[in-house]
């Protein structure tokens, strides 16, 4: 029997090619493994669909198109650049049977093996994750500083525990409950739920800020041992924030990996978002008159 490593993304149609690259390059730097990955969207046209399976055509690697009604979530809190598709992870109990899925935000990109964090014990935990070390509001959330605050957008996914738990109905619920005091709706709530019955991931496997100067010094929650590796050779590169590296002015000391995988895809003559032709046209428009056409549009 083979053993798949079961990898689960939620995205929109808007975000394939950045989810291409992400797929490539975990497949590229994963060639002795098997791969099972799972989709779970609100819809991919059938052209769209086939470059995705362009991407995987090489490799040892079964994709699960799952899709799911557009109503769902569409109820619950939205804040800051997140869209409905960051609840969708949710819904991974429900949707995929399997014993443990490693989860990803599209806007990442795999740098080396993932065996690492994959083959981890996590029986007695609801999820192996990376703690944020900027988090400051313990006790607007009711968590203990003790229990600490991890990053959603990397988890590794003990399926069977949230299924017998309800986790996912009660994350859910604690949304619609406390939207008025959530920065990052579904992870503020699985953290406040899960309430530090998490296992700690190296920091390399979801590295979400940028190791300037004086680094060693400056993430107390990490050992320096742990801080270089980060640096020196991430595994998994998240691209967290409102500034992407397919934007022009994005500055991410990892940017020029997203365009080496991104180049290995069909959408290898894609340009920065702002040198898209519709936006260039955008920028051509003087604001007042951006202004009356959105007061058009409204009407």
């Amino acid at each position: 029997m083979q053993n798949f490593i079961n990898i689960v993304f939620a995205t929109n149609q808007q975000y394939i090619q950045h989810l291409c690259a992400a797929i490539k390059s975990l497949l590229d730097n994963n060639k002795d493994s098997s791969f099972k990955i799972y989709i779970i969207n609100s819809g991919i046209s059938k052209n769209i669909y086939a470059n995705i399976l362009t991407v995987i055509k090489p490799y040892n690697c079964q994709l699960e198109n799952i899709v799911i009604s557009d109503n769902y979530f569409k109820e619950l809190v939205l804040t800051h650049h997140y869209s409905k598709e960051i609840y969708y992870r949710l819904l991974i109990p429900e949707l995929i049977n399997e014993e443990k899925v490693l989860y990803l935000d599209a806007d990442i990109i795999i740098n080396g093996s993932i065996k690492g964090i994959y083959n981890q014990n996590i029986e007695d935990y609801y999820v192996c994750a990376v703690e944020d070390p900027f988090f400051d509001r313990y006790e607007e959330l009711k968590i203990e500083k003790k229990f600490r605050y991890f990053n959603s957008g990397v988890m590794l996914i003990n399926v069977m525990k949230w299924r017998n738990t309800d986790l996912h109905k009660k994350v859910i619920n604690f949304v619609e409950k406390n939207f008025k005091i959530l920065h990052f709706p579904d992870q503020d709530a699985l953290n406040a739920l899960i309430y530090g019955n998490w296992k700690r991931m190296p920091l390399k496997y979801n590295l979400t800020m940028i190791l300037d100067n004086n680094y060693e010094n400056k993430f107390s929650c990490f050992t320096k041992e742990e801080l270089r590796e980060a640096k020196n050779k991430p595994i998994i590169i998240h691209y967290t924030g409102g500034s992407k590296p397919w934007q022009l002015k994005n500055i991410h000391p990892y940017k020029n990996l997203y365009w080496k995988y991104l180049r290995m895809t069909p959408y290898r003559f894609s340009l920065p978002t702002e040198l898209r032709p519709s936006n260039l046209f955008k920028s051509l428009i003087p604001k007042p008159v951006k202004k009356i056409l959105k007061k058009i549009i409204n009407l």
